[in-house]
């Protein structure tokens, strides 16, 4: 893994990855891409039970999207490689939905083109309140992507979806908060640390039914009824099953914490 545009800090049950590019406002780099899609890869949920990623961007921005002078680069080039490292984006943020361990994004000063994709492929966004999300790329004669158009569609009205992806003007974080894209609004500065929090007392949790519960809320956006509902009755009966179920049904009747191991 590159070192220079990412940073893997483990501490305990916590994974926090940094995209480590400040001098573009952490612009997504090969090497973030590369680095990040082999941390994903390598996750193995038999021996990652309890661990949460945190994912955010160095020196108090998250992410400003594609590259400039990479995007330029490529737009002189064929087809292939102009979508070459789309490709790579896409593989990336597919890896981050299936992969099995939460993942929290702590956006500090904003996030635009896919860096907005980026932030909402996460489970959870925790975002300090001077941040800003802007589909940036009409601003250069280009469309979204990086998951953008799934993610946001998913979780705004149309209408203002169309906004921001026709304007590329700057959507302030209270807005999408009170739409609940966002889940909590911290203080500046304050993201990590929200996150830290959050991420710690996920740990604690079963991580088998975290791990479910993610496959779950992925699958039920696309499944027909039908589908999902067996979906959902083979993941209880499994987890039913399982000793963190066993522990945490005891805890509940005995009045205690339960001990997920």
């Amino acid at each position: 893994m590159s070192e220079a545009t990412i940073i893997i800090r483990a501490d305990g049950p916590i994974l926090h990855v940094i995209n480590n590019n400040p001098s573009s406002k952490n612009s997504l780099s090969a090497g973030f891409i590369d680095g990040f899609t082999e941390l994903l890869e390598s996750i193995e949920p038999s021996l990652d039970k309890g661990r949460v990623i945190i994912l955010s961007g160095a020196e108090g921005f998250f992410c400003s999207g594609g590259n400039l002078d990479g995007l330029k680069q490529r737009s002189e080039s064929d087809y292939a490689h102009r979508r070459s490292n789309v490709d790579k984006i896409n593989k990336m943020i597919l890896l981050m939905r299936s992969c099995p361990l939460p993942i929290i994004a702590a956006v500090e000063g904003g996030a635009a083109g896919a860096g907005v994709g980026l932030a909402l492929s996460c489970d959870m966004i925790f975002a300090a309140e001077e941040t800003f999300f802007m589909a940036a790329y009409v601003k250069i004669g280009i469309t979204p992507d990086g998951g953008m158009t799934p993610f946001m569609a998913e979780a705004i009205p149309r209408w203002l979806f169309a906004q921001m992806v026709f304007t590329g003007d700057k959507m302030p974080v209270q807005r999408l908060y009170q739409m609940g894209v966002v889940n909590e609004i911290t203080a500046k500065n304050a993201a990590v640390s929200s996150a830290i929090k959050m991420a710690e007392r996920l740990a604690k949790g079963p991580s088998q039914a975290l791990a479910m519960g993610k496959a779950l809320i992925s699958s039920a956006r696309l499944s027909p009824l039908g589908v999902q509902l067996e979906e959902e009755a083979h993941i209880v009966a499994t987890a039913l099953g399982s000793k963190d179920a066993r522990e945490g049904i005891n805890a509940f009747l005995e009045k205690r914490t339960p001990n997920f191991s």
